[in-house]
């Protein structure tokens, strides 16, 4: 095999392995943003349970009172948490769509120097057949 031939296919190889990379580290950076969203979800209900059990009257308003700065920054946190998480996630898919595209790059310069070779072939195959047919037609001719 030609040298240039297997060095692009050596950077399809490490392409490959970089889209590979790319979207175990989508998939990682998913469920932490799932994770994320979850904890937000939990604080949100815990502050609709407390909510509820004041009003059917089996917590009191004051507990209610003090409980309530700390479920408010429960939440605040983890919406915080999430937005932290969903930024990851867009650089981890900016990453993924990047190392897609260097990949095809790479796949398109293999292609197309495949192409040449067989063009190339074709035009020696060729010169063959015509200097064969003016040999052929120089001695019968």
């Amino acid at each position: 095999m030609n040298p240039r031939a297997r060095a692009l296919q050596s950077l399809i190889r490490l392409r490959k392995t970089e889209v590979d990379q790319a979207r175990a580290e989508l998939g990682r950076v998913l469920a932490q943003e799932r994770a994320a969203e979850m904890q937000l979800a939990q604080s949100r209900q815990q502050l609709e349970n407390e909510q509820r059990e004041v009003t059917a009257g089996r917590t009191s308003m004051e507990d209610f009172r003090v409980w309530l700065p700390a479920g408010r920054a429960a939440i605040e946190r983890a919406h915080r948490l999430v937005f932290e998480a969903q930024q990851v996630t867009d650089q981890a898919r900016a990453a993924l769509t990047q190392a897609n595209a260097a990949l095809k790059a790479a796949e398109a310069v293999l292609a197309r120097w495949q192409e040449e070779e067989r063009e190339k072939e074709a035009r020696r195959e060729q010169n063959e057949v015509d200097d064969l047919s003016r040999r052929v037609r120089r001695v019968f001719g």
